[in-house]
């Protein structure tokens, strides 16, 4: 075998450079991806396990938390509801998951199955809903909620 057969090519290592480089890039975006629903996942917990401490890391500041009957809140509305007992969630379950990374903006749509109390009353929703994330102090926290009822 001569020296030339067993030396890669020129071309063979920028191929093999640029397979490493999309290998990263898809697993840093997948890294993204999962970061992103485990903090949704993280803040469903939160909200049914009333720890207004993990919500005050998790929501920002310019929160705008829509729900279903047009009611907003605010980070600070919304933290008060819960901690108050105005609503209180006891599940949240969610499906039908789609993910959006832009730059430091991460959407997630879903199919919502939440039970809350408010008022007195169980009420359960189906929802569809819109959750919009940014990444900020290498975290993720909540910019912006709204869902709509599903029938």
């Amino acid at each position: 075998m001569s020296a030339e057969e067993t030396q890669p090519t020129i071309i063979d290592m920028r191929s093999i450079v640029t397979i490493s480089l999309l290998f990263i890039y898809s697993a840093l975006f997948a890294q993204d991806e999962r970061s992103l629903k485990m903090a949704v996942d993280a803040f469903h917990n939160a909200l049914i396990a009333k720890d207004t401490a993990k919500l005050k890391e998790m929501l920002s500041e310019q929160l705008v938390y829509g729900h279903s009957n047009g009611w907003k809140e605010s980070r600070q509305e919304m933290i008060n509801n819960l901690y108050n007992g105005t609503i209180q969630y006891l599940k949240i379950q969610s499906a039908d998951e789609q993910v959006t990374i832009d730059g430091k903006t991460g959407c997630i749509r879903a199919t919502l199955d939440i039970d809350v109390i408010m008022e007195g009353k169980t009420l359960p929703f189906r929802l569809h809903g819109l959750q919009v994330w940014v990444w900020k102090n290498k975290k993720w926290q909540l910019l912006s909620r709204q869902s709509v009822k599903l029938n």
